[in-house]
């Protein structure tokens, strides 16, 4: 007999782990579905992480400030978790006056945002090739997190609290109910009170009519001989490219072409975008010789607004939480707390 569940969540990337985590406090009987292992699948997996305040997109700001806020706190329980080295964003001429309209509201004393000059900024990262009509934003408590470290210490942290953990298992689809829901995997089927879909670009395969596609996301990783990597992340609107400190002598990069398709195995992933993520941070970096060392053919589920897709559909006894598009690192944590607190009165 399939067993009651007040919530299944499938999916154990760092948004299903956030959520289990936080929901595993609340007394209720939880099940966490995952196809491989927490952090071990999709954009959680293939992510750098990096952490900001800044975006174009205003309302993902709000909720990146309060993403920052939370990074920090998980920091003080596991020491390590946030690396706050700074991060500088190139930013096109055309958004200067927006961001200098935005900045009175996000930067403050606890987390401030400023533009800095050229000069500041090459001393931050020597030899940055900046274009001359470029603004630099600058984010000194800005800095990466490991999404796969963040998804495996937030579902143990979960399981201590009385989640279940079901992983290596796929499912294969959700079937709403009167007063229930079911969740089909290979060789089972769940029962729950609510469901809700958070994997990632994988959600659409569950669920036809979610607005929500699949985007590649290539990352390099590239080695500097001389141990002359930046340690400041860096992000640049003009060429879209990107770069994360990994160490003394490694650092992440991306910015090549992305393709989309419907579905994650859709995808077309092509080996010379690792090349290309390598000549892009060659041209941000022309000073420092960098080499390629390897790649990885990442991917999300994006949105047409990159806005997430945070929706309980009492009716259907499901919930969604989704469609991060690249950016959810930032904040998902800190969505995820405040989901949870929905999503307990729901079922109270």
């Amino acid at each position: 007999m399939a067993h009651q569940w007040d919530i299944i969540i499938i999916g154990a990337g760092l948004a299903g782990s956030a959520l289990a985590a936080n929901l595993s406090q609340c007394g209720l009987r939880i099940l966490l579905v995952e196809a491989t292992e927490p952090g071990n699948g999709g954009a959680s997996a293939r992510s750098r992480g990096m952490v900001r305040v800044y975006d174009p997109v205003p309302e993902l700001m709000r909720y990146n400030l309060n993403g920052v806020r939370e990074w920090r706190r998980l920091n003080q329980r596991w020491p390590g978790l946030f690396c706050q080295c700074g991060l500088i964003y190139l930013l096109k001429e055309a958004h200067i006056p927006g961001v200098q309209a935005v900045l009175p509201t996000f930067s403050s004393p606890d987390y401030p945002i400023e533009l800095i000059s050229r000069e500041q900024a090459a001393q931050l990262i020597p030899g940055l090739n900046i274009p001359q009509q470029a603004g630099v934003l600058y984010e000194p408590l800005g800095g990466y997190i490991d999404p796969r470290l963040a998804c495996q210490l937030l579902a143990h942290q979960a399981r201590v609290q009385g989640t279940e953990l079901l992983a290596g298992v796929q499912v294969t689809g959700v079937e709403s109910h009167p007063n229930s829901i079911s969740v089909h995997t290979t060789h089972q089927i769940f029962t729950g009170r609510l469901a809700v879909v958070a994997a990632g670009a994988h959600s659409r395969t569950l669920l036809s009519d979610l607005p929500v596609f699949s985007r590649s996301i290539a990352l390099a990783n590239l080695y500097s001989q001389e141990a002359q990597a930046p340690q400041t992340c860096l992000i640049d609107e003009y060429s879209g490219s990107y770069m994360r400190p990994g160490s003394a002598s490694f650092v992440f990069a991306g910015g090549a072409a992305q393709q989309d398709a419907d579905e994650p195995s859709q995808l077309q992933h092509k080996q010379s975008a690792h090349s290309v993520n390598l000549a892009l941070a060659q041209k941000m970096l022309p000073d420092t010789p960098l080499q390629l060392s390897n790649g990885w053919d990442g991917y999300d589920g994006y949105t047409t607004d990159f806005l997430p897709q945070i929706k309980l559909m009492g009716e259907r006894h499901l919930a969604l939480f989704c469609g991060f598009s690249g950016r959810g690192a930032k904040y998902i944590p800190a969505a995820a707390r405040q989901f949870s607190q929905q999503l307990q009165e729901y079922l109270q």
